[in-house]
Order: structure tokens, then C-alpha cells, then sequence
């Protein structure tokens, strides 16, 4: 997969009918084969080529959502952003929804990758940096008015966290902003308790391309992150949002300098997850949970036969902001190789792919259709169980 030349998933008429939206704003969707968190997507259980496409842009679309949030509350919108870094970048799930909006040129892409730097350039037409293994090897003097760093401190060990927190605060231009985003402790399931420095490591991720010692999976408490960024940035301010990126990771927001006013409000994307689904003589069930953020009704989880809405699931019990949801209908009414999804909505609008499928799989082969999501359902566990 990694020698094959680069593809537009859009070029599939499901998922273009599914992304209409985005192809409608002028995105780039071209992907690179080697995209690591496209062949995430493509290593789930009987997840195909098209539905791969469909979460992988679900999710850059999450994360842009946050990212012009949060610029609109400091800088009045990307009018006003002069430059950007978008620091592990990968191959560009971010970058895009950035070229979108801003002059290319402004932008800069840097990963250790120099294969999907270079991807990004030639697609993008951004500017791009090769970085390294070792924080002080970062080979960048230009500051920037907002720095991203979108799921890599989720992966970092103790010292190297801190370090590279140091490193990327030092490119923060003056009134200018770091965001970043870790695992919080509550996703952690293992049976070893979170120590007491407040940072889990383990030495295993997705990648391939890197010492798993250095670049594993860890979990940190809130107060380790503070005590992080108090070591960096002193006394500026930093704001926490648990969940905030795409309703997984936690999200901080680091200030190069103090800030008058209010702080910034995210609309977090609903929780939510499938925990059923079957295809039994002629009938599609599915059932699940969602919730909606602090102060929100339970989520509008809705029904997709490709762009068209087909149903918005009555909500069978409430408490506090979470629902159940469930759909049954016969398999006639979608064809076989039509992508349906499951989206929750929130009341201010934040959505969230809980399920992508199609009905060829299971047609024929005497399988249930049994998706159960990585994420969501841990976070649910104030809600009623099924």
C-alpha cells in the first residue's frame, strides 16, 4: 500500500454523495495510501475502503470545527491569523481544512515523515518542515499565531512530554496560542493504576515509524498537564476541556500571553457509540447510547441512506443530557452497497459519526452486523444500560 500513488476516496460515489458538503467548500480530498489515520480507520472490523474515507473525514472536519472555534474567540477569525504550525501533522487530516481557509503559504506542516511532509506541499501547497525524534532537533525559528498539536501529546513518555511542551511553546508567537490534546486518565482501562506524577506510558501505538519507547500511548491527569505548562509558560494562562477534541481527548488551550475577557467556549461533540446491530431475515437493528455536552438536551441521533435523512431515532430514556437511541427497518429500503450512517447532533450543532456501513458484508453470509466502536461507551457510564 505504501508504493501506491496518492487517490481521491471522492472519486467513490458514496463517499462523495456523504462528503457533498465538503466538496461543495472547495476541500481537498485526495489521500495518501501510507495515511496513518486512514489505515486506522481501514483496520477496524469489516470497515471498507469508502466508510474508512467517511470516519477519517469526519474527524478532520471535528477537529477544524474546534480549531475555528477557538480561533474565532481569540483572533475574530483566520482573517486575522498570520501564520500556522501544524506540528505532527501526518499527511494532512488537519492541514486541509487549514489550506481551506488561510493562504497556503502561511502554513506549515511538520512531521517526521518527510514522505508526507512533501505530500502536503506538493497537495496543499503549504510549507513544510522534517522534524526529528529529539525536541532541540526542531529545525524552525519562525514563531506562529497558533500552533497545533493534534493527538501527539497522547503519545509521549515522561521528560519527552515536558520537552517538547517547551519546544513548541517557544514557536507561539506573542498573543498567540498552543493547542494540544492528550489522552485524560479516564480513558485509561488497564488494571495499573495512573502514578502519582499523574502520566501513564505504554510502549505500543499505531506507528511504524518510530522507537516505540519514544512514541507509545500515555494517559495524564489534568493536574499533570497544569504542572507541564506552568513549567513552560509560567503564569499564562491555560484552559482544560475534557473531551473537547472530537469528544475523545481532552483538549488545553495555552496563551502566549495574558488574556482579558471571558475564556473560550467549545460546543464539545456529542458522546455517543453503537453497542448493537444485527441483520436478521430481512430487518437492520441497531441501538445505542449518546449524550450531549454540559447544559445540552440528549442529542438528535439521526439516520443517513448516503446524503438522504431517513429517520431521527425517538429518544427511549433521558437523564441529564444522555439518551438510548435505536433504528429497525427492512433491508429493501437501502441498497446493498449504500453507505448508512448514524450521526448524533447536538443542540448547538457538534456532531458525531457513530456508524458508517453498508449492507453487503452481512447480506447472504448468516453474520449479525455487531459494530462496537472504540470510543464512547467508557464515557457513558452514567447513563442507563441497555
Amino acid at each position: 500500500m505504501a508504493s501506491e500513488a496518492p487517490f481521491d476516496p471522492c472519486a467513490w460515489a458514496e463517499v462523495a454523495e456523504c462528503l457533498r458538503d465538503l466538496i461543495a467548500l472547495g476541500l481537498d480530498t485526495c489521500l495518501h495510501p501510507s495515511d496513518e489515520m486512514y489505515r486506522f480507520e481501514l483496520a477496524q472490523p469489516r470497515r471498507s475502503p469508502e466508510t474508512a474515507a467517511v470516519f477519517y473525514f469526519s474527524t478532520g472536519r471535528s477537529i477544524w470545527r474546534t480549531v475555528s472555534s477557538l480561533v474565532s474567540w481569540r483572533f475574530g477569525g483566520f482573517a486575522n491569523v498570520r501564520s500556522v504550525l501544524d506540528f505532527a501533522s501526518g499527511f494532512g487530516r488537519t492541514t486541509r481544512f487549514l489550506a481551506r481557509a488561510l493562504d497556503a503559504r502561511s502554513i506549515t506542516a511538520a512531521d517526521i515523515d518527510a514522505g508526507a511532509v512533501r505530500f502536503q506541499q506538493e497537495a496543499f501547497g503549504v510549507r513544510g518542515c522534517v522534524s526529528g525524534p529529539d525536541p532541540a532537533g526542531l529545525m524552525l525559528e519562525d514563531s506562529f499565531d497558533l500552533v497545533l498539536a493534534v493527538s501527539f501529546f497522547s503519545h509521549l513518555p515522561a521528560g519527552r512530554f515536558e520537552r517538547w511542551l517547551e519546544r513548541l511553546y517557544e514557536r507561539v508567537a506573542p498573543g498567540g496560542l498552543l493547542l494540544f490534546s492528550t489522552h485524560g486518565a479516564e480513558l485509561y482501562r488497564g488494571q495499573d493504576p495512573i502514578p502519582p506524577s499523574g502520566l501513564l506510558f505504554r510502549p505500543e501505538s499505531e506507528t511504524t515509524r518510530l522507537e516505540a519507547s519514544e512514541y507509545g500511548t500515555s494517559w495524564v491527569t489534568e493536574a499533570f498537564v497544569r504542572r507541564a505548562a506552568a513549567g513552560v509558560a509560567g503564569a499564562a494562562p491555560i484552559w482544560a476541556f475534557p473531551y473537547g477534541l472530537c469528544g475523545f481527548q481532552d483538549l488545553y488551550v495555552l496563551a502566549k500571553d495574558a488574556i482579558t475577557g471571558e475564556g473560550p467556549r467549545l460546543a464539545r461533540d456529542p458522546l455517543g457509540v453503537l453497542e448493537f446491530g444485527s441483520v436478521e431475515g430481512g430487518i437492520v437493528r441497531a441501538r445505542g447510547r449518546a449524550s450531549g455536552d454540559q447544559g445540552e438536551r440528549p442529542p438528535d441521533v439521526r439516520l443517513y441512506f448516503g446524503e438522504r435523512l431517513s429517520e431521527i431515532a425517538p429518544r427511549r430514556t433521558e437523564r441529564g443530557a444522555g439518551c438510548l437511541w435505536s433504528f429497525e427497518f427492512p433491508t429493501a429500503a437501502v441498497a446493498p452497497d449504500r453507505i448508512l450512517r448514524i450521526e448524533a447532533e447536538s443542540e448547538r450543532g457538534a456532531r458525531r459519526l457513530l456508524a458508517a456501513e453498508t449492507l453487503r458484508p452481512y447480506l447472504g453470509s448468516g453474520l449479525g452486523m455487531c459494530e462496537f466502536q472504540f470510543f464512547g461507551s467508557h464515557i457513558l457510564r452514567d447513563l442507563t444500560p441497555l
